[in-house]
């Protein structure tokens, strides 16, 4: 059988590239189109997945459609995006070359980006279901990188709150550090900042680990942002946690997926600007309620899908081969 090529597309945060890099380890023939000297072009060669680079310096409609014009997919018989500024002129050169659309939006609200192309997609392929389904929308969670091994053990670290500030990295959330390390055994991978906050007592300070999901196994409790990759991950893992969404995010959905997350009994939400001076007693009121902690990892269970990626890669297989 001849393998039909098909391209990724989507960065800039780990939201919108981790569940592109999980549908890679389900698909031999893929490459990814992204930024140049960006995020996604990091993560892709240390997964080993073929990169093509856009130059998009500038976020502008003359820079979409300088993109666009020197894009060549010529091998293409289908696009996944995840939408995003970066996704934009391979789409459009999609539409404009006839090769299939498909979407994956992560989050409880659609993105600008997928929100319009959902008007030329095939299918749009959706982690939680929206408030307005359409015929083309499936519901089928989001794709993760499956467990690969243990690379490191990090239980003997006695980690209570493991604290994530994303992709990018978050001052807000590192400055919970100082407050929770007063009373637990704190990690923190801070990212950007993590020079800034490497003295805390009572604290481990890490720029970024690569086996992350090992770090959240072996901590009591997870404080986060929102982000789509990431609160998918603890869930997957039945972790207690704490969510803290960004309030800067495209459409707000940051806070949109945390309340939702909290309806569902997932998660226990606390808003930026009352961080400070809630996170202890919330922290308090999770670690020493087991009942809490069940009934969390309960919910957690029942939204959570398995076998997202090999769900979306049969799907396309089916229409492209």
């Amino acid at each position: 059988m001849v393998i039909s090529m098909i391209v990724l597309t989507g960065g800039k945060t780990g939201g919108h590239i981790m569940p592109l890099i999980a549908l890679a380890k389900e698909y031999q023939s893929v490459f990814y189109i992204g930024a140049n000297n960006s995020l996604e072009e990091r993560l892709c060669k240390e997964h080993g997945i073929q990169f093509q680079g856009m130059n998009l310096k500038k976020k502008s409609i003359k820079s979409i459609l300088l993109a666009t014009i020197k894009l060549k997919l010529p091998e293409a018989k289908a696009i996944i995006a995840t939408g995003g500024y970066v996704s934009f002129p391979v789409l459009l050169y999609g539409i404009l070359h006839h090769i299939p659309i498909y979407l994956l939006e992560e989050n409880v609200i659609m993105g600008k980006t997928n929100h319009f192309f959902s008007l030329f997609s095939k299918k749009v392929f959706l982690t939680y279901k929206l408030p307005k389904m359409k015929k083309k929308y499936e519901k089928v969670g989001l794709p993760i990188l499956p467990n690969q091994g243990v690379k490191y053990s990090y239980t003997h670290l006695n980690i209570d709150i493991l604290i994530i500030g994303g992709s990018l990295g978050s001052k807000p959330l590192c400055d919970l550090a100082y407050i929770l390390s007063q009373k637990y055994k704190i990690c923190l991978v801070a990212g950007r900042y993590h020079e800034e906050y490497q003295n805390i007592p009572n604290c481990i300070v890490y720029e970024y680990v690569s086996d992350l999901i090992y770090l959240m196994k072996a901590s009591r409790l997870i404080i986060s942002r929102a982000g789509a990759s990431t609160t998918y991950e603890i869930f997957s893992l039945n972790k207690p946690c704490i969510i803290v969404p960004s309030m800067k995010t495209s459409k707000n959905h940051q806070y949109l997926n945390a309340l939702y997350f909290e309806k569902e009994g997932c998660c226990k939400l606390v808003k930026e600007n009352e961080a400070k001076e809630l996170i202890l007693q919330t922290a308090d009121q999770i670690i020493m309620d087991s009942q809490t902690i069940l009934n969390m990892r309960i919910n957690q269970q029942r939204i959570v899908q398995k076998n997202s990626a090999k769900k979306i890669m049969e799907c396309i297989r089916r229409d492209i081969e």
